[in-house]
């Protein structure tokens, strides 16, 4: 499979497993950095949730391999945490890996590359080149073997009790529409400040 062009404007989150902080860390991204910065969030799920799950979401586009919602008010879901955060739009996908790529580009091109973008995928890393890639793990559970490669690949790992999940700023910064890591990891150990 060949990987597309690099989204510098697009930072990617995946982790070891549910609830391990994943859209805690989210949240505060899009708040410490909102302010300044327009910015879009995208949570991309494999699973289809019951329809019960999707009020307060208004579809924007259904094909047979996908469908993609927009948040409308800030529901309790992932994309509502997101939109209460600060994200100018928050989008809801729920479709399989093999499409997961033409998903995702339906929503980035409604907006100009001036745009952040935050997406929570445990697999979007795999089709596009992502400006910063972040892992959260878990310090209960160990991360599975068919998460490693994205624990591997991802330039900041985190620990779900990181102060990082909490204060993003301290590892992120952007720069001219650029998500940037102040720190560099090895092996999800903190190993040098990256000087801007």
């Amino acid at each position: 499979m060949a990987t597309i062009s690099r989204y510098k404007n697009v930072i990617g989150i995946s982790g070891a497993c549910r609830n391990v902080g994943k859209t805690f860390l989210g949240e505060n991204i899009i708040e410490r950095f909102s302010d300044k910065n327009s910015i879009i969030a995208v949570k991309i799920s494999k699973f289809k949730h019951q329809s019960n799950d999707k009020i307060g979401l208004l579809k924007q586009f259904e094909s047979p391999y996908f469908t993609i919602w927009k948040e409308s008010n800030g529901t309790h879901k992932d994309s509502g945490r997101y939109l209460k955060a600060g994200a100018e739009a928050s989008y809801y996908i729920e479709c399989d890996d093999a499409h997961l790529l033409a998903a995702f580009l339906l929503v980035y091109k409604l907006y100009k590359p001036d745009k952040l973008f935050v997406c929570e995928s445990a697999s979007i890393g795999n089709y596009i080149k992502l400006g910063l890639s972040i892992f959260v793990e878990s310090t209960n559970i160990e991360t599975p073997s068919n998460k490693i490669a994205y624990k591997q690949s991802a330039e900041l790992i985190f620990t779900e009790n990181d102060l990082e999940l909490k204060l993003p700023n301290l590892a992120i910064t952007v720069k001219s529409g650029v998500w940037i890591a102040n720190y560099q990891y090895d092996t999800g150990k903190m190993a040098k400040k990256v000087s801007l």
